[in-house]
């Protein structure tokens, strides 16, 4: 039985690229799963792979992913979940080929904005999976927010959809759909569970926002998913 990789050619990939950059150490950067090797071989018809990766309390991230070669932006295929000082990254390349995930980390401390790279990796993904992205995902929902379903909406949702997600420090979360909100129900501190219609035939990419209330009269946007 082959091992995954075995008889696929490594690209070329400029020199101090893969691994931890120059700032990892520094900033206090751990590689949880995949800490041997930079390079992640997906097996035949795995769908999907989770990185595992921490920082220090109140450090700030960001990701990028790319198809190698042409440099194509495929990040929306990267769901960042936080999972107590760790973030777990999902990723779920849509194409067969060489994809580079890059990490980029802001401490507490630091003002930014500009976040610094601190771990590349290079994915291979065997065959071509189809295209099913994550939801859109704004900076607040880096901030500690963990989503447990859907991660993508079903094609052509008519079903009522459960919803359910971890937001810290939330007072109430409602998801949008065009211009109708539906209430979630926190069922424990900081965790929003409920039922989102869609039996009315809402037009091809109308959006279903999860907007969230912090306290005042305000609410903002932390994921966007595309019908």
């Amino acid at each position: 039985m082959a091992t995954p990789g075995q008889n696929v050619q490594l690209p070329k990939c400029a020199a101090g690229f893969l691994g931890p950059q120059a700032k990892f150490s520094a900033y206090g950067c751990t590689a949880v799963s995949h800490s041997e090797d930079p390079v992640i071989y997906m097996q035949d018809g795995q769908r999907e792979v989770e990185v595992t990766f921490g920082v220090p309390e109140g450090t700030r991230i960001n990701i990028k992913m790319l198809s190698y070669g042409n440099n194509k932006d495929y990040t929306q295929y990267v769901l960042l979940h936080a999972l107590g000082p760790h973030y777990v990254f999902l990723i779920r390349p849509p194409l067969a080929g060489f994809y580079k995930f890059q990490i980029y980390a802001l401490p507490a401390n630091e003002a930014g904005p500009q976040f610094l790279g601190v771990y590349n990796y290079l994915i291979h993904c065997p065959a071509t999976m189809g295209d099913n992205p994550f939801p859109k995902q704004y900076p607040l929902w880096k901030s500690g927010c963990y989503l447990y379903e859907p991660l993508s909406l079903p094609k052509d949702a008519r079903e009522p959809v459960k919803y359910k997600m971890f937001i810290p420090n939330a007072n109430d979360v409602q998801v949008k759909v065009d211009q109708a909100w539906h209430p979630l129900e926190q069922t424990e501190p900081g965790l929003f569970e409920g039922w989102v219609n869609f039996g009315q035939k809402y037009a091809q990419g109308s959006k279903a926002k999860v907007n969230v209330n912090f306290g005042g009269e305000n609410y903002q946007t932390l994921l966007e998913y595309t019908l």
